[in-house]
């Protein structure tokens, strides 16, 4: 398909022939109305004009492509084959078009959008600073503002206005906002390498019992998301405060035997290299979901940020898998 469009595009055939894309929009028309009088008034020309046309194009191609029968156009065996891959040719050069207008029109669109994304120095983290690059080059007039902070300072930044929009963990039903899930995250704990539980391949709730939990930073979802499913098995977790310090981080790890609910980041290895991260049984906790929440305002940068976000999580997604 990909050789004949380009003949046909280039005129490469054993005599060289020149074909143009308005010969195969005719005969493709010709093709579908019957006959050159319709075809001509779809095509706002004359029929004369059709007919001259498809007879250059058959003297081009050195071949007969239809046939008059009464007042109809009929056409032959290799006509009939030829205006099918004529249609795919046009469909796809009108996918060209197509694209290459929406990149213009991407281009030149203007405004300025602000973003808080959830972020964890030490949890792991699903979107960082270079997955809005493309956004960026995609959109070059469009002023796009990215800060990191803890899933509820992002949510609450929405609602006092500081900023256009958030990626945050959770959903968010509140009024005058828009909530739309772009991910679920799986959960995961990291441990020690030499913690009993290391050698595990995944881990259950009832693994935990027991165990020294760091406390879920964002107390609005995880925090409360972790603490149902631990109590809904019996068990009340262990919760400790987790020194935010690197040191502290690791002292917890390695001293106190401890467990921290995290993202699957391949960056918490090279901060904690002598840790490991194991999923937890999907039965025991349901993914958390990663939401897109923005005020209700339907500005075209906005939107724009949106579906951006919406084509990153498919691909993070697809990787996953």
């Amino acid at each position: 398909m990909i050789n004949f469009a380009r003949q046909l595009l280039e005129g490469e055939t054993e005599d060289r022939t020149f074909v143009n894309i308005n010969q195969l929009e005719y005969f493709v028309t010709v093709m579908e109305c019957g006959n050159f009088s319709m075809a001509a008034k779809r095509l706002f020309v004359t029929p004369q004009a059709v007919s001259k046309s498809i007879g250059d194009l058959e003297r081009e191609l050195h071949v007969q492509l239809c046939e008059k029968t009464g007042r109809s156009i009929e056409p032959t065996a290799f006509g009939r084959v030829f205006s099918l891959r004529a249609s795919e040719v046009l469909s796809c050069l009108a996918d060209l078009e197509t694209l290459a207008k929406s990149q213009s029109q991407a281009q030149s669109q203007e405004g300025a959008v602000s973003l808080a994304v959830a972020h964890s120095t030490c949890r792991g983290n699903v979107l960082k600073d270079g997955d809005f690059s493309l956004f960026r080059k995609t959109y070059p007039r469009i002023e796009l503002s990215v800060s990191f902070r803890a899933s509820g300072a992002c949510l609450a930044a929405v609602e006092d206005g500081a900023v256009d929009a958030a990626v945050i963990l959770g959903r968010a039903n509140r009024e005058g906002l828009t909530c739309i899930k772009l991910h679920s995250i799986p959960p995961h704990v990291m441990l020690s390498e030499r913690h009993p539980l290391a050698s595990k391949k995944s881990l259950t709730l009832e693994d935990l019992r027991g165990v020294p939990i760091a406390e879920p930073e964002d107390l609005r979802c995880c925090r409360s998301t972790v603490t149902e499913h631990f109590r809904a098995k019996g068990i009340e977790p262990l919760y400790v405060p987790l020194d935010p310090t690197p040191a502290g981080q690791k002292d917890f790890l390695d001293k106190e035997h401890g467990a921290m609910f995290v993202v699957a980041d391949p960056s918490l290895r090279k901060a904690h290299p002598a840790s490991v991260v194991r999923p937890v049984a999907p039965e025991d906790i349901a993914p958390v979901p990663l939401c897109f929440v923005r005020s209700n305002n339907d500005g075209k940068p906005l939107l724009h940020l949106e579906h951006y976000l919406l084509g990153t999580a498919t691909r993070l997604r697809r990787k996953r898998a």
